[in-house]
């Protein structure tokens, strides 16, 4: 699997909020893709009018790589402590961090298309990744820090094309090794 560390800053990211049951001890896609689908232009207005510009799109973020059968997931967007916050926003804060972050390529966009249709649906290529790095995610250097909930980049563009490019990013923190002595 490709990807590259990036350290970042301390951020917030405000956003509409919900809490969902895990399905098999897995993200429950069904209700993610619902509540995208649930979003009306006047929500996404409200999510604009606070955004800091700095990210051009949306953001999920979900707090599914713990160990509790009930997660919290988010739509939102990046924004700056001075911007007042409506309130029925909710805030997360982000301490400065490590972030491996994975970019996914493809139509992302049939999940919610099928649940408006009442159809049945095969996970698109950002949830086939997000099942292959499934909590706690580690490589040979590293480990996931389940502290901090995992984050979907999702660019304006179109989601239903083949080459619609969006990441996930995976807080990290180095492994410690014991020292013999």
């Amino acid at each position: 699997m490709n990807y590259k560390v990036e350290q970042k800053e301390a951020f917030t990211i405000t956003g509409h909020k919900q809490e969902m049951t895990k399905i098999e001890q897995d993200e429950n896609y069904y209700e993610i893709s619902r509540f995208w689908s649930s979003l009306t232009e006047e929500k996404i207005n409200r999510l604009m009018s606070v955004t800091d510009g700095t990210i051009q799109g949306l953001l999920g973020v979900s707090d599914s790589n713990n160990s509790q059968q009930q997660f919290n997931y988010m739509i939102g967007t990046k924004t700056s402590q001075d911007k007042a916050i409506l309130n029925d926003l909710a805030e997360i804060h982000f301490p400065a961090s490590k972030w491996a972050i994975i970019e996914c390529i493809g139509a992302i966009s049939a999940g919610v298309k099928a649940l408006e249709e009442h159809q049945p649906f095969e996970p698109n290529v950002l949830m086939q990744l997000k099942q292959s790095t499934l909590s706690p995610w580690a490589d040979e250097a590293m480990c996931e820090n389940i502290g901090i909930p995992r984050i979907e980049l999702y660019p304006l563009g179109d989601m239903e094309a083949d080459n619609y490019k969006c990441e996930l990013w995976i807080p990290i923190s180095e492994k410690k090794t014991i020292k013999e002595g």
